[in-house]
């Protein structure tokens, strides 16, 4: 599975929404791909936004690039 090479219009994607505002539940993606997640735009109660600390800390540690490996069709 290769990763999504992409690295500007970068945001933060909660992994679960129920997961809290903590690096473990943090995942970068560039826009196409946070958009192909089975939960974005979906109704229902949103999770509050990261703190910023949490979003250099995860933008730092996925090495400024999309996480997303995921297959079929994000792009």
């Amino acid at each position: 599975m290769s990763r999504c090479t992409k690295t500007s219009g970068l945001e933060i994607h909660h992994k679960r929404r129920d997961g809290g505002n903590g690096i473990d539940n943090a995942e970068v993606l560039c826009q196409n791909c946070h958009a192909a997640t089975s939960t974005y735009g979906l109704e229902g109660k949103s999770p509050p936004e990261f703190s910023p600390h949490i979003k250099e800390l995860a933008l730092y540690l996925a090495g400024n690039q999309c996480q997303c490996k995921r297959t079929g069709g994000c792009h």
